[in-house]
């Protein structure tokens, strides 16, 4: 934790390095989505500047720890073809860390297989609808405890959910990476440097200038 400022950039690092990856030859002429960054905008496959608007479909974060499911209600194709005839171009899933990777005794429910298949088929099912699907870490935990409620920031276990994320979804220009959110209780040079937790849910305390960072 004391290096928490190198695992953001290096979050940040695996995500743009995805985001940032050309739109292929099949999404510029019109087939299936595609989505990239150019200077501080989206493009889609044509390279059309696009506008990410779109709802936040919570559950996946939750109901996993509480033993419910791998969500709240159906993620499916009925789901998403809802959510289009909306008008919504996007929709955010928050995942819960632990419950990605099988760790500290999540999920409650299911296998951590079955958490990966369940998000994997709902991003096909939004991606098949015209939408594009922002994959977000919401629900994380340092260490052995269970990531079971919103904390200040990434933690140990953040690079390891992260690279597993990015290399499910290296193959789909339809999916968008939002390295953590919600991010509370600590300050700016916090997330710039790093520093050590003063407990499991709080804030960070100042990094020290002799920490060795």
């Amino acid at each position: 934790m004391r290096r928490l400022g190198q695992l953001v950039v290096a979050l940040v690092a695996t995500v743009t390095g995805t985001l940032l990856a050309p739109p292929s030859s099949l999404a510029a002429a019109g087939a299936p989505l595609s989505v990239s960054v150019v200077g501080n905008h989206f493009v889609n496959g044509a390279g059309q500047t696009i506008r990410l608007l779109g709802v936040n479909r919570e559950g996946t974060e939750y109901a996993c720890v509480h033993g419910t499911g791998y969500s709240v209600g159906p993620e499916d194709a009925s789901d998403a073809a809802a959510i289009a005839s909306w008008h919504a171009n996007a929709v955010r899933i928050p995942l819960n860390e632990d419950c990605w990777l099988g760790i500290n005794g999540l999920p409650a429910y299911g296998t951590a297989e079955g958490y990966r298949h369940a998000i994997e088929s709902y991003v096909a099912a939004l991606n098949a609808d015209g939408i594009y699907a922002i994959v977000d870490l919401q629900w994380t935990a340092p260490g052995s405890l269970p990531s079971d409620g919103l904390r200040s920031m990434p933690d140990d276990n953040s690079l390891t959910f992260w690279t597993s994320v990015a290399s499910t979804f290296a193959g789909n220009p339809a999916v968008v990476f939002d390295a953590f959110n919600e991010p509370h209780s600590v300050s700016w040079s916090c997330w710039r440097d790093g520093c050590a937790p003063t407990g499991a849910t709080s804030g960070c305390a100042a990094p020290s200038p002799r920490s060795g960072r």
